[in-house]
């Protein structure tokens, strides 16, 4: 089975290594990198399918790129075979103003604090500081008003009635640790007989649990097969 696996909100694809080389052994592994360029959930939809493979496949969308999947499982592709969800939403997680996402344009996000403030929300008691140094590593790569973009579409995001279009089967992760995606966000997905399944971790569930997390997904792949 061909799994593609959509990033979080940096784009990159560059935090999800563990998950992908625990998947590799048995499946096709393909993690997608956005344009930078691109901001609004529409354009990225439009984009990442001209990425999908002409082979039957499943997703794998973590946070940020939840809405992105439901979209595209809502079009029906015919190649398509499951969805994967992990921490992730498909209406505003929070209830924020949208101007505080431009907050992001004036903070010193590049820096080894801001990473280092971040992690609690991020990782909780499974912060270490190789994830840290990494975490900026990939912060530097991603201009901050790019970011600040992205979180203005997940502040203004409602794709419920897009999932209930979806007729293949849903995966949905959630960690029981998150302190950014409220637990009842996996609501909307059990709502549409996805199956929920609870794992003690941080919202960068991926990366946290590469432990248990892959294994879930991959025993959702192979029954798909």
């Amino acid at each position: 089975m061909n799994i593609i696996i959509l990033p979080g909100l940096d784009g990159t694809g560059l935090l999800a290594p563990k998950l992908r080389h625990a998947l590799e052994g048995n499946h096709s592994v393909t993690t997608l990198a956005y344009p930078p360029h691109l901001c609004r959930y529409e354009d990225i939809l439009e984009w990442t399918k001209s990425q999908l493979p002409n082979d039957d496949f499943i997703l794998v969308a973590e946070s940020f790129s939840g809405p992105v999947a439901v979209l595209l499982g809502a079009e029906a592709p015919p190649k398509l075979k499951g969805i994967a969800f992990v921490a992730t939403f498909a209406r505003r997680p929070v209830n924020l103003p949208v101007f505080l996402a431009y907050l992001i344009e004036i903070m010193p996000l590049r820096s080894w604090l801001i990473a280092k403030l971040a992690q609690p929300f991020l990782m909780g008691k499974w912060e270490n500081r190789a994830f840290t140094d990494q975490f900026r590593q990939v912060l530097y790569k991603v201009p901050a008003s790019i970011l600040s973009k992205r979180l203005a579409d997940v502040l203004k995001v409602d794709v419920v009635d897009a999932l209930k279009r979806i007729d293949v089967p849903i995966l949905y992760l959630r960690a029981t640790k998150d302190r950014l995606i409220p637990a009842k966000m996996a609501q909307d997905f059990a709502a549409v007989s996805g199956r929920v399944q609870d794992i003690e971790g941080p919202h960068f569930l991926l990366q946290a649990r590469a432990d248990l997390a892959p294994a879930q997904i991959g025993h959702f792949a192979d029954n798909l097969e």
